[in-house]
């Protein structure tokens, strides 16, 4: 111990003779231990620390999955969820959830609000207690009670104040009174669309008997001794009976179980893996940048060990203080670095969608915590290691004879050379290894925003609207309101035209059904399809600018009840194969009875999920059709959409005040914000700033080495001169130098990213993994980045006083 503070007290006076090179020394590994502790608390935070459930390692997902069609992963239906809760042998517990809203009245008006369902168990089966009040029981599932409610804890505080007596308080949800029964615990989260302060009792009703109506997901949780291949058997096996037995609805339809930690992370995974190991090669080039400063830090002292080492000093001894030193200067670099974190932590969660983070709550409100103190500390001895022991090595050869006349004479002996070009080399074959990532994902977002997803997206705004229940309670009452209010909008200065539709585009929500062609029923062996279901005002083909492609829009002629829809070529290709689909009917099957609907036009295909999905097919319905009291418009601006968005939401109100506004947003902000782009701009972005950050990194080692050589070979370079060379000569041997490594780095780089890219290629979109274009411009832009790095040092080599060459000789 003595001896260790010893080393720590020489080592520090030591570092204090070269400030300079101690200040870049530590920003350097405060830039690599800094990222890594700021993306490993990310990482941690949702990968490595388990779902706050009991026993999450027992929990499982329960997916539908199809063998044919366009949607080929599902929810359930309440038949084949409650048949399957209550004939499986492998699940201790069964509960299932499902996304939805409800218009939440208040003093203080109307408000659209996440409403999602539970069903009895749900909450149980998560090991999940109320703080107060008790859970959802299978007589609210049935209707048998009034309509209850639990509430997070941070919906108790805001709607109830945190009061200790809610439990049997009401709220107005969809014009009905529901009964406060339990609040969650603080800090409860599920799910990513889940992040509502509401959550409903499952309330089948209709729903009860319908085993073709899929909108459950299924959560359960293993029994003691059955592990996940087990259960997957056994609920596997419970799907084919349910199948022979309920042959119209069931066919083709199995289940599939993952765990739950992958169905709520699994998506953001690979993403986060892949920032993992960018930053650990932004870890990599900095030591290998340290390595050579510290072997140019020694070269001075190369006399003072070699004199030691000849009169006796031990190698180990010498080492360790070495090493001590190195240690010492990761410290320092890792406190910065992590200070660094504190800041860094938040300013990359910022970057991400608010809509987006509050699926994420593991996310919310993160900080560097003592986990990750403890993983910067031991990083930060690791990369002192790293970076030490190469160097100090290098300088306890044994030729010590080679070594003293090598000191007396200010020069440095060919292994240091070796070293530090391998060390170069290294440095800019990582770089390049990340630019070609960093240029893939790149090039994958831009193939992505490339898209044409349809329909025009340029000044466009939306916003969603649910009507008042009590209020508007049949069809012509709904109809009437959307008449009065599009009429109204489009009047308003700016607005160049509006209409109605269920779902917005790119959104990611929807709806889809199931049906057959009429003359191919299922029953006979006809095959039954699956298609998103959208209704719209007869307009909306035209405020979108969709185009038709057979047939007609729709017309004053389709009235209520008059079963016309439109299709998309999606559909059209899919189904008829090439046929003309104007005039044929097709019927839906979510109902026991005949549901025909006739085929009046084609419209061009419209992307209703996300820009890098492949198109869907759609069947269009028109609100004169089927009214509805939730729907979304979608308004056509002359300016830019965001500014008429009060002006829209404030005629909204002034037609009725109890209709609930909500999502208002440009289709620029829907696209931004979408998951998507989440899980590829967001990665691209940040793997760009760390493959830019490595590039850097490389292009100082390779300036580092020339300038350092330039120092060392002054006496040499001295002597051409002397002896004739001209200066184009020295420029040229010193940028040769510069230009060899960095085409072995490069082509070494190369190799090596052609078989990391494969390891991305589920990561990208439009993109191989060998795209040419990418390769092509890593190689441009390292040339361009490198030249400076070379030619800099090569102008100094010419400056060379060739008298003062001659007198040290």
């Amino acid at each position: 111990m003595r001896e260790l503070f010893h080393d720590l007290r020489y080592g520090w006076r030591m570092l204090q003779k070269t400030p300079g090179l101690t200040t870049l020394i530590v920003m350097m590994i405060a830039i690599g231990v800094g990222a890594n502790s700021a993306v490993f608390s990310i990482f941690a935070a949702t990968l490595l620390r388990p779902l706050p459930y009991d026993k999450p390692s027992e929990l499982v997902h329960l997916n539908g999955s199809r063998k044919q069609g366009s949607f080929q992963e599902q929810p359930f239906s309440y038949p084949n969820f409650a048949d399957i809760r209550d004939r499986n042998q492998v699940f201790s517990s069964m509960g299932a959830y499902s996304g939805t809203t409800a218009i939440l009245s208040s003093k203080d008006g109307a408000q659209q609000v996440l409403t999602p369902v539970a069903s009895a168990g749900f909450f149980e089966t998560l090991g999940v207690k109320p703080i107060l009040g008790n859970t959802f029981r299978i007589g609210d599932e049935l209707g048998q009670s009034a309509p209850v409610v639990m509430l997070t804890y941070g919906g108790w505080q805001r709607y109830f104040g945190g009061s200790p007596d809610v439990a049997g308080k009401t709220m107005a949800l969809d014009g009905e009174l529901s009964t406060v029964i339990g609040v969650l615990p603080q800090g409860f989260q599920f799910g990513p669309s889940q992040s509502g302060d509401i959550w409903q009792s499952m309330r089948v009703k209709e729903w009860k008997a319908r085993r073709n109506a899929f909108w459950l997901n299924p959560v359960a949780r293993l029994r003691a001794g059955v592990n996940s291949q087990q259960a997957q058997a056994g609920i596997s096996a419970l799907a084919s009976q349910l199948e022979q037995q309920y042959p119209d609805d069931n066919a083709g339809i199995g289940v599939q179980l993952v765990s739950l930690d992958e169905k709520l992370v699994g998506s953001i995974r690979p993403v986060l893996q892949l920032l993992m190991a960018t930053v650990a090669f932004v870890l990599l080039i900095t030591c290998a940048n340290v390595a050579g400063l510290l072997l140019a830090r020694s070269a001075p002292r190369q006399k003072e060990i070699s004199i030691r080492v000849a009169l006796g000093a031990r190698r180990g001894r010498i080492l360790r203080q070495m090493l001590t030193e190195s240690v010492l200067l990761a410290l320092l670099g890792g406190t910065v670095g992590t200070m660094a974190a504190v800041w860094l932590v938040p300013a990359i969660i910022r970057l991400i969608p608010q809509v987006e983070l509050a699926a994420m709550p593991s996310l919310q409100n993160l900080h560097v915590n003592p986990g990750v103190l403890a993983f910067s500390l031991g990083l930060s001895c690791l990369t002192g290691i790293l970076f030490g022991i190469m160097p100090a090595l290098q300088i306890l050869k044994p030729d010590l004879r080679q070594e003293l006349q090598d000191a007396g004479r200010s020069s440095v002996g060919s292994g240091h050379h070796s070293f530090r070009n391998i060390l170069v080399v290294s440095e800019v074959a990582l770089a390049v290894v990340l630019l070609v990532g960093a240029g893939l994902m790149l090039r994958s977002l831009q193939q992505v925003l490339n898209q044409d997803p349809g329909f025009d997206t340029s000044n466009l705004l939306t916003l969603g609207l649910a009507l008042p229940e009590k209020a508007y309670t049949d069809g012509p009452k709904q109809q009437e309101f959307q008449r009065r209010l599009l009429k109204e909008i489009q009047a308003l200065p700016g607005v160049k035209s509006v209409a109605a539709v269920s779902i917005v585009p790119l959104s990611g929500s929807g709806n889809t059904s199931r049906f057959d062609v009429e003359g191919h029923p299922k029953a006979t062996g006809g095959e039954e399809y699956e298609a998103s279901t959208p209704t719209v005002t007869s307009n909306y083909f035209e405020v979108m600018r969709i185009p038709l492609k057979a047939g007609r829009f729709f017309g004053d002629q389709d009235k209520l009840k008059s079963n016309s829809v439109l299709v998309n070529q999606a559909l059209a290709d899919q189904v008829f194969h090439g046929q003309n689909p104007v005039g044929k009917r097709i019927n839906f099957t979510y109902t026991s009875e005949s549901n025909l609907h006739e085929i009046v036009g084609v419209v061009g295909n419209e992307n209703v999920d996300r820009l890098d999905a492949r198109m869907q097919p759609i069947v269009y319905d028109t609100f004169e059709q089927s009214p509805n009291t939730y729907f979304s418009l979608v308004v056509r601006t002359h300016q830019l959409p965001e500014t008429l968005a009060n002006t829209v939401e404030k005629k909204v109100h002034e037609i009725d005040s109890q209709v609930a506004v909500s999502n208002v947003a440009s289709m620029a902000q829907i696209i931004g914000d979408s998951p998507t782009m989440v899980l590829r701009a967001y990665p691209a972005y940040l793997l760009a700033g760390f493959a830019g950050t490595a590039l850097l990194l490389a292009v100082l080692g390779i300036y580092g080495l020339l300038a350092y050589s330039v120092v060392q070979r002054k006496r040499e370079l001295g002597l051409r001169l002397a002896l004739g060379a001209e200066p184009r000569d020295l420029r040229r041997l010193v940028v040769a130098n510069g230009v060899k490594l960095t085409l072995l780095g490069a082509a070494f780089g190369i190799a090596c990213a052609f078989g990391v890219a494969r390891l991305i290629s589920s990561l990208l979109f439009g993109v191989t993994s060998t795209d040419a274009w990418t390769f092509t411009g890593v190689c441009f832009l390292l040339i361009f980045a490198t030249l400076p790095a070379t030619c800099i040092p090569a102008f100094r080599a010419t400056r060379v006083d060739p008298m003062e060459s001659l007198r040290c000789e």
